[in-house]
């Protein structure tokens, strides 16, 4: 009961996760990289290992507790927030995914690249 989701970062790396989790959750987050990494490793980096999870904040404490207890790295990367939308340039409502000071896009965007570059590709 401690997550609300997670997803495995085994193919395409925590960008291709991140993507993934917007889309399915129609919700936007703001993201960043953590001071020390490379962009292109956090973002395109494949492991079985890692995972990225969302934690509600009344749980945040507790999750990070648990980690260190059971010696699991933790490293929080980003919130979810279905507010960026104006913070970002566009309409109310319009959920968005920002990354750092790499990239913003709307999830719808998103969907459009995620759904119709392959059959673009194949149609051409």
């Amino acid at each position: 009961g401690m997550l609300t989701a997670a997803h495995d970062v085994s193919d395409g790396g925590v960008g291709q996760v991140l993507v993934e989790m917007a889309l399915r959750s129609g919700v936007g987050a703001r993201c960043w990289v953590p001071d020390g990494i490379d962009p292109f490793v956090l973002l395109f980096g494949e492991s079985a290992g890692r995972a990225v999870v969302v934690v509600p904040r009344s749980e945040e404490l507790r999750f990070t507790e648990m980690c260190a207890a059971r010696g699991l790295p933790a490293q929080r990367i980003g919130v979810v927030d279905s507010g960026l939308g104006p913070d970002a340039g566009f309409a109310a409502g319009t959920q968005v995914l920002e990354l750092s000071n790499l990239f913003t896009m709307t999830l719808d965007e998103l969907r459009v690249a995620h759904e119709r570059t392959l059959p673009d590709v194949l149609q051409g």
